[in-house]
């Protein structure tokens, strides 16, 4: 993806929209602080989002698309703590047609399909360096691991500059 593919401010609104009919205030509050920081660079392309919780899976979600790429999500296994395909779902659907469920997951050795430019991580320590040494292992190496904080709160933030060129 080369140029963004939809337009970066109704998809924020519309999700920003969502977040609060969901009351997930501190999400639809980081909605609306990344609507001031939609960046003019070109968007690396796919950004393959894990965590193991659906707040930070969200937010990974809303950095992405912010600075206009497309969002990858793993197919959840019945372990899971989020199951991607339930939450994909609910979306709206501005935001839903952003969001491709991959069968790739890090917990095996495949590389996912379609290739990631970048990964967007929360999580464990350990799973953040298994995933990089997978990653290593990728074709079109190097692929960016980007470590996200845990908790969504007030001060919380992604990179917007890493998910760009």
């Amino acid at each position: 993806m080369s140029e963004t593919e939809f337009d970066i401010d109704e998809l924020l609104e519309n999700f920003h929209r969502w977040l609060e009919a969901q009351s997930m205030e501190p999400l639809a509050a980081y909605a609306e602080r990344l609507t001031d920081q939609v960046p003019d660079s070109t968007p690396l392309g796919m950004v393959l989002c894990l965590a193991d919780n659906q707040d930070s899976l969200l937010a990974q979600t809303l950095a992405a698309l912010t600075a206009g790429n497309g969002v990858l999500w793993p197919r959840a296994q019945p372990e899971d703590p989020v199951q991607t395909q339930a939450l994909r779902v609910g979306l709206p659907s501005l935001v839903k047609s952003q969001v491709t469920l991959t069968d790739w997951h890090p917990s095996t050795d495949a590389v996912p399909d379609p290739l990631p430019h970048a990964v967007l991580h929360t999580g464990a320590p350990d799973a953040l360096a298994s995933l990089q040494q997978q990653t290593r292992q990728w074709p079109n190496h190097p692929v960016a691991v980007i470590s996200c904080p845990e908790d969504i709160e007030d001060d919380f933030e992604i990179p917007l500059a890493q998910l760009q060129r």
